[in-house]
């Protein structure tokens, strides 16, 4: 078998430098949605402020009466931006008991994958409150004190999204939304409350 051209080794190498590049991107793409928490049933997860993440498990269109009814039948407080006009909710639980509610227009489907909605979650965490401490003190962390007691949270890294808890509280709260400016809004204006 005669040697390949310098030229055939030059083009076959340009081709595998592409292929790496590709797999590269691919890998990518799948961890921003990963990150971002797109809403497919079982496929993608969300970080908390304490570093893990968990596989979201059940996703479902919700009305507010649902939301409310759920509020009643879990023994935690829910957390919401409220009621929308022109919007729907997508409802996500998962097996360790994390809760979304993402605010989506009226013609996007449940389980969209594109992360430019407004999602307010609750986590268990044992002690949330010092977990948001801890992460405000990071590099890049930043601190935001809320009426009575609480604390919010962001980061440089990911200012979309916003993380609160209150003292003695086993739950945190993250609020994202594309603009962080507004996701910061909704968390220090007092909008992001319990379901009741």
């Amino acid at each position: 078998m005669a040697p390949e051209s310098p030229r055939r080794q030059l083009a076959m190498g340009r081709l595998r430098i592409g292929a790496i590049v590709a797999i590269g991107l691919a890998v990518a793409f799948v961890v921003w949605l990963s990150v971002r928490g797109g809403g497919d049933e079982g496929s993608t997860s969300t970080p908390t402020a304490t570093g893990p993440t968990a596989a979201r498990n059940v996703v479902v269109r919700a009305t507010v009466q649902r939301l409310r009814k759920l509020a009643r039948l879990v023994d935690h407080p829910i957390y919401w931006a409220g009621p929308r006009r022109g919007t729907k909710y997508e409802l996500t639980q998962t097996a360790n008991g994390r809760i979304y509610i993402r605010y989506l227009p009226r013609d996007v489907p449940i389980g969209d994958r594109r992360g430019r909605y407004l999602i307010v979650a609750t986590y268990p965490l044992p002690d949330a409150y010092k977990a948001v401490q801890t992460v405000a003190k990071e590099q890049g962390g930043h601190a935001i004190a809320l009426e009575p007691r609480g604390l919010a949270v962001y980061n440089d890294d990911a200012p979309s999204n916003v993380y609160f808890a209150l003292p003695g509280s086993k739950y945190q709260v993250e609020v994202y939304d594309p603009d962080a400016a507004r996701a910061r809004r909704l968390v220090t204006s007092g909008q992001i409350r319990p379901i009741h």
